[in-house]
């Protein structure tokens, strides 16, 4: 079994990955308008954590 999470949280992210059991992320430009950041500046920094 895989886990994912669904979010442009990076807090959020930051925190599960910290478990070891986090396997990737999904999102959509939705979230990541939600967090009020640059697109690409999230993605990037999605694929920093995980």
């Amino acid at each position: 079994m895989k886990f994912f999470v669904d979010t442009a949280d990076i807090a959020d992210i930051r925190e599960l990955a910290e478990t070891g059991m986090l396997d990737g992320v999904t999102t959509n430009p939705s979230l990541i308008a939600k967090s009020g950041r640059n697109f690409l500046e999230v993605v990037e920094e999605i694929c920093g954590v995980v």
